[in-house]
């Protein structure tokens, strides 16, 4: 039904007969009905004003509302611990949140809300419906409860004879000791002309950006800031927490032939990881240099840590002196993987006749095999039979 009106509006200028125009867009006008009274400066119009009903103009009108074809469920978390609490959420192909209005599935079976607390170990399906449209699968495990166990940190310390700086890091790691037995030390020495430069110290230098002397890494994750003197809690801080595994090192001697057993126990699922093991040797002094001559057989010094330049019968510690696994540990079979299980590994190693077999020692070190930073390590001396330690 169309019903007519009169409206009177007031306009003082052309202006504000264009705000008129504006005003009527959505109505239907005609020239003939509009009158100006010129002495009022007033504007007469009559509006035809359609109101709401099926016509002609309503068949034009195209509904361009996206259609629901398909929904997705997400999960607030993919691998979680027993007890732990998932959150579902559902939306439709257009965007919208439908969490409210859907249902979800574990393992097949309707649970009441959108979220569900996991209290068993196992692998579960989740999905949601809405309406007549079923969502995706998505997959969600639960691991057992973490078992904690001692941690020790690993400080790796770039070196050599040569580096008069080197000895401001060789002061703070005998600081460190007196501060802590749990922190296991490995002297990695570089230099053509350093007696105990490792052979292999060019790989781990790349693999770990070293570009200078000294470098200190802690558990290869973080540099020791300099002057690692002034900052030991750097180190000490890192044994407030927990690991994961435990490492516990078995070994003997027959003669110059050192057996050693690795024993690794996981206190979680992890998916992959590296076990390595190393021979360091304690005690060397340039008298030890075994009568070979060096043009750096001293220990140079730059700082006020020590006395002298070069320094006399410097004692080197923690001297890293063979990889018996490969530089970043080798892999460990995925099926001798498991929450609580326990991995042994057997290894040998004939020890050199200039070594002193009682400055003889193992480090042992745990890594996830994606990263380089390790989980846990341990240190043992010949003869040692250790346990995991909680």
């Amino acid at each position: 039904m169309a019903k007519k009106y009169l409206t009177k509006i007031i306009a003082n200028d052309q202006e504000g007969l264009q705000m008129i125009s504006a005003c009527v867009a959505g109505a239907k006008a005609k020239i003939s009905n509009m009158k100006y009274l010129k002495s009022n400066k007033i504007f007469l119009i009559s509006l035809l004003l359609i109101g709401c009903s099926k016509s002609d103009d309503d068949s034009n009108v195209v509904d361009n509302t996206p259609s629901i074809n398909s929904i997705q469920v997400s999960v607030s978390s993919a691998e979680v611990t027993v007890g732990t609490t998932i959150l579902f959420t559902v939306f439709d192909n257009t965007g919208k949140n439908r969490t409210s209005e859907a249902k979800f599935y574990v393992d097949g079976t309707e649970i009441s809300g959108s979220s569900y607390t996991f209290n068993d170990v196992g692998t579960y399906e989740v999905y949601a419906k809405y309406q007549n449209l079923k969502s995706q699968t998505e997959n969600v495990v639960v691991n057992p409860t973490p078992i904690e166990y001692k941690q020790y940190v690993l400080v790796e310390d770039y070196t050599g004879t040569w580096c008069g700086y080197c000895t401001r890091v060789s002061y703070a790691i005998e600081q460190l000791k007196k501060e802590t037995n749990d922190a296991v030390v490995v002297a990695i020495h570089q230099g053509s002309y350093d007696p105990l430069a490792f052979g292999q110290v060019s790989t781990l230098m790349s693999t770990f950006g070293v570009t200078g002397f000294p470098t200190a890494f802690i558990d290869r994750k973080s540099r020791w800031t300099p002057p690692e003197p002034s900052n030991i809690t750097e180190v000490t801080g890192k044994l407030t927490g927990k690991s994961y595994a435990a490492l516990a090192i078995d070994s003997s001697l027959d003669g110059d032939m050192l057996t050693i057993k690795v024993k690794l126990k996981m206190g979680y699922n992890y998916s992959a990881l590296k076990l390595g093991l190393y021979i360091l040797e304690d005690g060397i002094t340039q008298d030890g240099w075994r009568g070979r001559a060096y043009r750096e057989e001293k220990q140079r010094n730059w700082t006020s840590y020590y006395q002298g330049d070069p320094i006399d019968n410097f004692v080197h510690h923690d001297v890293l002196r063979k990889s018996i696994t490969g530089l970043l540990g080798d892999q460990i079979p995925s099926d001798k993987l498991g929450h609580d299980k326990v991995f042994e590994k057997e290894f040998q190693y004939v020890i050199p006749s200039e070594f002193k077999t009682e400055n003889v020692k193992m480090v042992a070190f745990v890594t996830e095999a994606s990263k380089k930073e390790t989980i846990n390590v341990r240190v043992s001396k010949i003869g040692e039979s250790q346990d995991f330690e909680k």
